[in-house]
């Protein structure tokens, strides 16, 4: 019974993992297709614009504040556990950076082929996280804000979600206005992904879900 478990635990596992990469490599072909960034990511784009560091070491440094987050907004609901959060989108800050690279060399120049690539990295971002809800281990920590803000204010996390997703928008304007001169990452494929996400999601959802439960238990 204990070696079925923990079989479950490590495909499960094995999942998330494969969640960081399908969600960092998305979010990469987003931003390279130089249409404007994902919403979730487009803080750390202006944040690694005005320090002159990684796109991913900026998702890195503003998700751990996140994490930081999370303790006043949980009190003695937190749990030393939810510090894995960190090595977690460790990895995905990687697979982000590493997605950059493998993917600019291939930026077109016309604008429709750009909207494609956006299109692109919107699907397989989308797929990334249903796997990562699917796999029912953790989060990375700018989920776990959202949920986080869901425990103390008692809202429905999907609507502080997009409060969230808002909120982070106008930040990232407000920093590249006031620290670069110009508005940065922030394009008509901010928008196109901000409302085809989810679609993409419940469509992933919907046909794959329930086939990953099932592998999980065999």
């Amino acid at each position: 019974m204990s070696t079925s478990i923990s079989k479950e635990r490590a495909k499960r596992w094995a999942v998330f993992f494969l969640s960081l990469f399908f969600m960092g490599n998305g979010i990469a072909l987003v931003t390279n297709a130089q249409l404007g960034t994902t919403p979730i990511s487009s803080v750390p784009y202006v944040v690694a614009r005005i320090f002159g560091i990684s796109m991913g070491t900026g998702t890195f440094l503003i998700n751990t504040l996140m994490l930081l987050a999370q303790v006043p907004l949980l009190g003695e609901t937190f749990r030393p556990r939810q510090f894995l959060q960190l090595p977690c989108v460790f990895v995905f800050s990687l697979f982000i950076d590493l997605g950059l690279w493998i993917s600019h060399a291939f930026i077109p120049e016309a604008w429709f082929l750009r909207m494609g690539m956006t299109l692109v990295g919107c699907f397989i971002m989308a797929f990334g996280i249903m796997l990562e809800i699917s796999s029912s281990t953790t989060v990375i920590p700018g989920e776990g804000f959202v949920l986080a803000l869901a425990y103390r204010t008692r809202l429905h996390f999907g609507n502080l979600k997009v409060i969230n997703d808002v909120t982070l928008v106008c930040l990232a304007a407000v920093l590249g206005w006031f620290c670069l001169g110009r508005i940065e990452g922030l394009r008509e494929g901010t928008v196109v992904t901000a409302f085809l996400t989810g679609v993409f999601i419940r469509f992933f959802s919907r046909h794959f879900r329930m086939r990953i439960e099932k592998w999980f238990k065999r």
